[in-house]
């Protein structure tokens, strides 16, 4: 059992993340005594929020018996330490604009537009973690394919694409 091997990461260990949102409400006013224009332009709120965060890390994998313990799921490559492998960064733009409209003391209606990955950025959530047991081709000792059909190492999944939704919120 090589203890040295088990010192590694967390899964969790992710080295730098930053969030930056703000409120940015129009500055003009409206009322019976502004101009047409202030009224138009009166109750927007812009609400950005940034995201970014570098990549956390993965377990190399292996689907042969490595150890010879009749597991064949858990097993890392020789000489891989746990959690070696780092995934990709993530970053995401999500926006919402927003305006309130008043109809008279009690009644409000506030109409929203929200964009989630306004940037369409692809973010990946998974890695394909299994690697041959020397890092060599994914192939089997047979020649047939010993992994699954994406190449080792590459990316198996996603975060959504962009996404627009608009609301209605009616307050009395």
């Amino acid at each position: 059992m090589n203890l040295a091997g088990e010192r590694a990461l967390s899964s969790f260990d992710q080295r730098h993340r930053f969030v930056a949102s703000a409120l940015i409400e129009s500055p003009w006013k409206g009322g019976s005594d502004a101009t047409m224009g202030s009224r138009i332009l009166a109750g927007f709120e812009l609400a950005p929020i940034v995201t970014y965060g570098t990549g956390r890390p993965f377990n190399l994998l292996t689907l042969s018996d490595v150890n010879s313990d009749r597991h064949y799921a858990s097993d890392r490559p020789l000489g891989a330490p746990r959690n070696s492998g780092i995934g990709p960064d993530f970053l995401n733009l999500d926006l919402r604009l927003s305006r309130t409209v008043k109809f008279g003391e009690r009644i409000s209606a506030q109409l929203m537009a929200e964009g989630f990955n306004l940037a369409n950025r692809t973010n990946y959530a998974t890695v394909n973690n299994l690697v041959a047991a020397n890092f060599a081709p994914p192939f089997n000792v047979h020649g047939s394919a010993a992994i699954a059909p994406n190449q080792p190492l590459d990316f198996a999944s996603a975060y959504a694409k962009r996404q627009i939704q608009f609301g209605l919120r009616l307050s009395f």
